[in-house]
């Protein structure tokens, strides 16, 4: 976000200047009773039909790349929630019709969404096997005056640090905070430089950093050997495959598309959208396929007029993708947020009285997956910012065989979508 005069030094914070304003609140496990609370239902709603639309969109937006694309869209939707809180009149209401929420439903239901998207757990041996963190900041340049209420606001319902940094007369010192804040949050995933103006007021951020191994052991994912994998324009080339484990339920068949899913140690599920016959990966991967099969909950793993119990298991290749984004384009012409980017029109005044509005909002997101398990992590900085039947049942075994290019939604245990993407190449 820009203004026209700001000055000021700032103290040392992650080895460079930038100093701790507020710090954010200890994020404590949610509990059973917060699960069932209408703010974090209302959220999560929201954030879902946000993930959907913003997917579709953005892929579409970038034409049909090459490349493997991948996406984090509940980065965005975190990013996005920090500049709700910041802002008053229209920009505020077109955030939260994006968002879709209302500001009671956000204040109130921001902190338990957040913290349950955290995770951690730890083999006998103290190795991290899961990890779910999300991280917010907002780095204010000196000068800058600031209300006292949003930053309290900031650091206790949404768990946002806030720093002061010299963007103006230290520049470099100042992105350089912002840089090395994302790098340690996201595990040294996302080390990008993100060139923040002079100009900056603000700039609001969010970091998320996912990781997990396939089984309680930490041990690789079994091979299924070599198969011939088509990308996205039809060619085909042989490629080491990996066998997922089986898992109660058949595959889904939607209008366009199957999917079945690879679940990860912790509940973490890839969801894979293949297309049939006839139909492209950039084809199927639309708002409503993304929405319908985010809400899949029965995989049809009983047959009960036939008493068989079916479980399927996924062969797929190891893939790995990423983007660079500028989201600012898909969240006006597709959400209809137009005042955030705005000079005349832009009203951030929760923050600060001086004149801001939002330039972009750059999305960088990366994700691993292979035989040893997933990997991913992504940033949005907005500068102004089973249990069995009975023994009668006959099971049968099925495979989900992955062998072309596809789309995939990875989610939660609760199904919230943590990243979507394209991969057209393994």
């Amino acid at each position: 976000m820009k203004k026209n005069d700001a000055r000021g030094r700032a103290c040392l914070q992650y080895s460079v200047c930038a100093a701790l304003l507020r710090e954010a609140a200890q994020a404590e496990p949610l509990s059973y009773e917060e699960r069932a609370d209408a703010a974090l239902e209302a959220l999560k709603h929201g954030a879902q039909t946000f993930s959907a639309k913003f997917a579709a969109a953005q892929l579409r937006a970038l034409g049909g790349q090459e490349e493997n694309v991948v996406l984090s869209p509940v980065s965005v939707y975190a990013g996005l929630s920090l500049a709700a809180a910041c802002a008053q009149g229209e920009t505020q209401t077109q955030l939260l019709s994006a968002l879709g929420v209302d500001q009671a439903q956000l204040s109130a239901g921001f902190s338990p969404f957040y913290r349950s998207l955290t995770a951690n757990a730890e083999d006998d041996a103290g190795k991290l096997r899961t990890r779910l963190h999300l991280a917010n900041a907002v780095y204010v340049n000196e000068g800058t005056q600031t209300k006292d209420a949003c930053l309290d606001a900031l650091a206790s319902d949404f768990f946002c640090n806030s720093y002061a940094a010299d963007f103006m007369n230290d520049n470099y010192s100042a992105n350089e905070a912002v840089r090395r804040f994302v790098r340690e949050e996201t595990n040294g995933l996302i080390d990008s430089r993100f060139l923040l103006p002079e100009e900056t007021v603000f700039a609001l951020v969010n970091a998320l950093y996912l990781k997990d191994a396939w089984n309680i052991y930490g041990d690789d994912l079994p091979s299924a050997g070599d198969m011939v994998f088509s990308d996205r324009y039809g060619n085909g080339a042989s490629v080491p495959f990996l066998r997922g484990y089986y898992t109660a339920g058949r595959a889904y068949e939607g209008e366009t598309f199957t999917s079945f899913h690879a679940d990860t140690y912790a509940g973490y599920q890839i969801r894979f959208l293949l297309p049939q016959e006839g139909c492209t990966a950039d084809e199927i991967f639309t708002e409503e396929n993304i929405a319908e099969l985010a809400a899949v909950t029965d995989y049809n793993a009983v047959d009960e007029e036939n008493r068989i119990r079916y479980y399927t298991r996924c062969l797929f290749p190891a893939f790995r993708g990423g983007c660079d984004v500028d989201a600012r384009e898909v969240l006006e012409e597709d959400f209809g947020v137009t005042h955030l980017f705005s000079p005349e029109a832009c009203d951030l005044t929760a923050l600060t009285d001086d004149a801001a509005f939002c330039t972009g909002v750059r999305h960088i997101a990366a994700l691993r997956v292979d035989e040893k398990g997933i990997e991913g992590a992504a940033a949005t900085v907005l500068p102004a910012a089973g249990s069995p039947g009975p023994d009668e049942y006959e099971e049968v075994y099925l495979d989900f065989t992955v062998d072309r290019a596809f789309g995939f939604l990875l989610t939660d245990r609760c199904g919230t979508i943590l990243f979507a993407g394209i991969i057209g190449a393994v």
